[in-house]
């Protein structure tokens, strides 16, 4: 593909992709493997373990 063509695909994909993101999540995430994927892949990451962490055991 040309430079115009990659770039009228890739915005495309976008004017397609954010309207729909939440339904696109929630097709992703309806999957088991790929909710435990995604879970494992987010707690892998300091900053929203401890924020999760925090927010879960507050008294």
């Amino acid at each position: 593909m040309n430079g115009w063509t990659k770039w009228l695909v890739l915005g495309g994909l976008v004017l397609f992709l954010v309207p729909n993101r939440y339904r696109l999540l929630n097709l992703l995430l309806g999957n088991f493997l790929l909710r435990k994927f995604a879970v494992r892949a987010a707690m892998g990451i300091p900053g929203i373990r401890s924020k999760f962490i925090q927010g879960a055991f507050r008294s």
